[in-house]
């Protein structure tokens, strides 16, 4: 199944008429249909043009959004014309779409209240399509201001009675019988007739009637008879150039022929690398060098960070253990000395000695002063506890304290850590290398920076804060200075020659596989980026990526004049040859059941409407 097409975009050119733009919307495949503006146009010199192209896009129930771009007066008009429109070079967003289908609504309500209403019978649509339709109506105005001319009825030449669309006067002229004036029944009779043929061929002499042309009554003399005779065939004559004239005059108005040119962009892209040189002021693009620059700047940055590190003060438990060397013989056993802060332990808390001390093998105990290695009152123990001696076998070498332990204490407070510094600093250095690069991209007209040039760091010793750290404390005051550093390219002229590199790009490529030089549009998005790839004291180099997108610019004015009067095979085998695309150009005439009977392109200016689809 093909896939249903959700927009319709049809770009506008200075050359276009309004007959294109509404071919264009009658022609469209989607039920949204965007107008680009993208250069100077005529139709949007007055709202009234505007107003026709909405109208024919209500009458196809399609939606219409104009994309004006850098054109106040056509913004203005189409407001006044009551057209949804945007300057942005974007597509249309849901809610221009949404604005667009409730206006549509509001113009279209009264008409749906007016048929509601009881009224006379109205005569059905015809099936002709919109553009048909006001082809036809501009045919019909134009009769209409011929029979204005006319309607002082027949004029009279040297005896001959003329009269064109209106019957010859006769003194027993029936009266006449206006539609108004008939029957209800025989007005809706006349309007389903009407309906069956919604399209007549050409008949000049549908409303023709011999008889009204006798001017003489019953009984009037042979003489007068004869002089009729000699006056026929000059009003024969007379009516067939009449018919011959309107039949010309229809080939040369109605007929018009619609080609279309698919065109299909095609994807480019480029890689340089330049050389910078702050000692020149435009860009070679011969010699691939760009003129650069360097500029720096610092910026102080404080705030107030919350301390987080842990502390504790008290005091440490304190109390005497008596220690004893017991052995199975003691001969020539030497005394046990044991240095002051040795570790004895009980229950998985440890004292040290506060003082050096000796014991004897099977001696008397020998009581020494310890304290607590902690902080904590979980380490004023009770008496009699057993404690073991570290680096001896407690079967050996053990001790008893005879008194409880006392004073030991511990209370928790706030100090500044050392990772409170750095995760304020590392704010404060992101907000100052924020601020320094947009100072940085603001500074130097007709100068960019390169983005992966941006270097920042902090300056030296510049931290500080209030306290000190491991200090009890709750805020401290914390400020840094940053310090960033930027390279610039000169953009002036980068645009162009980008686009000069694209365009010969492509026609080295030969995208569009053409042996004719065609002359090639660039798409007015291009992507670029440059980048740093080295950064030595003597030298930079930086290279270029760009890519856009590439179509054939085809001259819509040099087909329809090289079609104009061609054969209608001669002219397709032409179209054919006009591939820009994998999809092959087409031509449709209208009315499509003329062509058999006029098998040439048209003459005149505008019979041949050239329509660019972008794929």
């Amino acid at each position: 199944m093909e896939e249903k097409i959700k927009n319709t975009k049809i770009i506008v050119n200075k050359e276009d008429e309004l007959t294109d733009i509404v071919s264009g919307i009658l022609e469209a495949e989607s039920e949204r249909v965007i107008l680009t503006f993208a250069e100077e146009s005529d139709i949007l010199i007055s709202p009234i043009n505007l107003s026709v192209l909405l109208e024919t896009a209500d009458d196809e129930n399609k939606l219409l959004v104009a994309q004006i771009i850098k054109n106040p007066t056509g913004v203005r008009n189409s407001s006044i014309a009551g057209l949804v429109t945007t300057d942005s070079p974007s597509g249309p967003t849901e809610e221009l779409w949404e604005e667009a289908q409730k206006k549509k609504n509001q113009r279209l309500e009264p008409k749906t209240i007016k048929k509601e209403e009881p009224k006379e019978e109205v005569e059905p649509e015809s099936t002709e399509s919109g553009f048909e339709r006001k082809i036809n109506e501009a045919i019909q105005k134009s009769r209409e201001e011929i029979a204005n001319k006319r309607k002082d009825g027949p004029v009279e030449e040297d005896g001959i009675l003329l009269s064109l669309d209106q019957d010859i006067p006769t003194e027993n002229k029936e009266p006449e019988i206006l539609i108004d004036e008939l029957p209800v029944e025989d007005v809706k009779k006349e309007k389903v007739t009407n309906i069956k043929n919604p399209k007549p061929k050409f008949n000049p002499f549908k409303n023709f009637d011999i008889k009204k042309l006798w001017p003489f009554k019953k009984g009037e003399t042979s003489s007068n008879t004869s002089k009729f005779k000699k006056l026929l065939p000059i009003i024969i004559i007379s009516l067939v150039l009449v018919a011959i004239i309107s039949v010309v005059i229809y080939i040369q108005t109605v007929p018009f022929v619609k080609v279309a040119i698919y065109v299909e962009a095609k994807e480019v892209s480029i890689e340089e690398t330049f050389t910078g040189d702050s000692n020149i002021t435009e860009i070679d693009f011969e010699t691939l060098k760009i003129p650069i620059k360097t500029d720096s700047v610092e910026k102080d940055r404080s705030s107030s960070i919350k301390a987080t590190g842990k502390a504790y003060k008290g005091d440490k438990a304190t109390g005497k253990v008596n220690l004893t060397f017991v052995k199975a013989s003691c001969v020539e056993v030497s005394p046990i000395n044991l240095n002051s802060g040795h570790v004895v332990t009980t229950s998985g808390k440890s004292y040290s000695l506060d003082s050096a001390v000796s014991i004897n093998c099977n001696g008397v105990p020998v009581e020494a002063s310890v304290r607590a290695v902690e902080l904590g009152s979980e380490y004023n123990i009770e008496s009699n506890q057993f404690f073991t001696v570290q680096g001896y076998q407690s079967t050996e070498l053990f001790g008893l304290n005879g008194s409880a332990f006392t004073g030991g204490s511990k209370q928790e407070y706030t100090v500044l850590a050392q990772r409170d510094i750095d995760s304020g600093t590392d704010s404060l250095k992101e907000t100052a290398i924020e601020e320094a690069r947009g100072e940085l991209e603001e500074k130097g007209e007709n100068w960019e920076v390169i983005g992966d040039s941006v270097k920042c760091d902090i300056v030296k010793d510049s931290v500080k804060t209030s306290v000190a750290v491991g200090a009890a404390a709750g805020d401290v005051d914390l400020s840094v200075k940053v310090s960033c550093s930027a390279t610039y390219y000169f953009v002036d002229g980068l645009d162009e020659g980008i686009t000069t590199l694209l365009t010969e790009e492509a026609v080295t490529q030969n995208l569009f596989d053409s042996e004719d030089n065609l002359e090639l549009t660039l798409s007015d998005t291009i992507e670029k980026t440059l980048s740093i790839i080295e950064n030595t004291k003597d030298s930079i180099k930086i290279k270029l990526i760009a890519k856009g997108n590439v179509m054939p610019n085809v001259n819509k004015e040099a087909i329809a004049n090289e079609l104009k009067g061609d054969k209608w095979d001669e002219g397709l085998e032409y179209i054919k040859s006009l591939s820009f695309s994998d999809k092959e150009s087409t031509a449709s005439f209208y009315p499509k059941n003329f062509l058999a009977k006029y098998p040439f392109f048209p003459k005149r200016q505008g019979g041949i409407i050239v329509e660019i689809q972008d794929l």
